[in-house]
């Protein structure tokens, strides 16, 4: 793999893909999720549904082909052309059957698209998550390196014990270890967050902070954004509006297709034109079990869609609950439990230098502090997809 860090971007190889893609090597959530919707490889795959269906358009403008037959007997010869005329307007209802099918599958790649984007702001989030949660461990790294100075110039003083520097060194090989977990994680999301653009080789980080919401908590106000914006409910609407269309498609079908015929009859008695006119005799075949069935569809998807859109509301409210009970709880474990953690590291350090407290507390004032700090950082984590859920139930991909 070509990686050029110069200005902070990298050439790949895309997965599958024969030339290198140069993608960034910081990005924040709208640069990917533009990112995702360009070169995700099955958002590339769905599109390819969009030009069949309008192949189905091309297919439903086609006129049928007319047949030429040829006969000889003894002592005659005919040659004949025979063309079907529909005439009952059937291709222009295929036409449009055909139209609406490419606005039902444009919904369906859109919704697809939503979900793919759902699903990679989603990873974004994680690896900002874990990109905190490694700068918290890293600090208290730094913190405990201060601590076991101050420990390492008692213990030379001869004013602590060597068991005290035993002590806090044990304490330092297990941060490491956290600390190391913590940068494990986060190299896969990285990976993670790769994955959704087809490039493997790519470690991007995620640019940005994880901070409390900044969307409203209405519901009323969202559900009316939702009702017009929804890929899901569009998509629905298409769907519906398609089954109806065919359902004319059907009937009209049902009408019977004359075809006229032209042809040219040699015999003893010379040569001679004829024209003539065929037609089917809708007598035992009238086309009820296919309008029966696009009947039932024209219902289920008129079902169908009255269920998106419950859904759909129902995924709304318990987003917003969801957000909200979030924020409450970030919001106070914010007040209650990270604003006393500078006030006890001080208090800690201070009572071990002037001997009045053990190694214990100081190791325990250090990793309590790295504890919560990374427990604080798991709220608003979840207070982050907690506002990706009310933003994609909202049908707001990316403000």
């Amino acid at each position: 793999m070509l990686k050029k860090l110069a200005g902070f971007w990298v050439a790949v190889m895309l997965g599958g893909g024969a030339a290198a893609q140069t993608l960034p090597a910081d990005l924040a959530l709208a640069e990917y999720l533009q990112l995702v919707r360009r070169q995700s490889p099955a958002l590339l795959a769905d599109r390819s549904l969009v030009d069949m269906a309008r192949a189905d358009l091309r297919t439903a403008s086609t006129l049928p082909n007319p047949a030429v037959s040829y006969s000889r007997g003894a002592g005659d010869r005919q040659v004949a052309i025979e063309q079907p005329l529909p005439i009952f307007g059937q291709r222009g209802q295929r036409m449009e059957g055909a139209r609406k099918g490419i606005e039902s599958t444009q919904a369906n790649v859109e919704a697809a698209a939503a979900d793919a984007l759902k699903d990679a702001a989603a990873r974004f989030v994680v690896l900002l998550a874990a990109q905190e949660r490694s700068l918290r461990w890293r600090e208290a790294r730094v913190e405990l390196d201060n601590a076991v100075a101050i420990v390492e110039g008692q213990v030379a003083a001869g004013a602590r014990s060597r068991y005290d520097l035993t002590r806090i060194r044990i304490e330092s090989a297990n941060l490491d270890m956290q600390l190391a977990q913590a940068e494990a994680a986060e190299a896969g999301a990285s990976s993670g967050v790769a994955a959704a653009v087809g490039a493997t080789e790519w470690r991007p980080r995620a640019i940005g902070t994880l901070r409390p919401p900044d969307v409203a908590t209405d519901f009323a106000s969202r559900w009316e954004t939702a009702r017009q914006r929804l890929p899901a409910v569009r998509a629905a609407l298409a769907a519906e509006s398609l089954a109806e269309t065919l359902v004319s498609v059907e009937r009209r079908e049902a009408l019977p297709t004359p075809s006229i015929g032209v042809g040219r009859l040699r015999d003893s008695d010379g040569r001679h034109t004829l024209i003539g006119v065929s037609v089917e005799i809708p007598l035992f075949d009238r086309r009820e079990g296919p309008i029966a069935r696009a009947l039932a569809v024209a219902d289920e998807s008129r079902q169908r869609r009255r269920a998106v859109v419950l859904a759909a509301e129902a995924d709304l409210r318990r987003a917003v609950d969801q957000l909200q009970r979030r924020e409450l709880l970030t919001s106070r474990f914010q007040a209650t439990g990270l604003s006393l953690l500078p006030e006890l590291g001080r208090m800690a350090q201070d009572a071990y230098q002037l001997g009045r407290g053990s190694i214990l507390e100081l190791v325990d004032a250090i990793l309590a502090g790295a504890e919560k700090q990374v427990a604080y950082v798991d709220l608003l984590e979840a207070v982050q997809q907690a506002e990706l859920d009310v933003r994609f139930a909202s049908g707001v991909m990316a403000e």
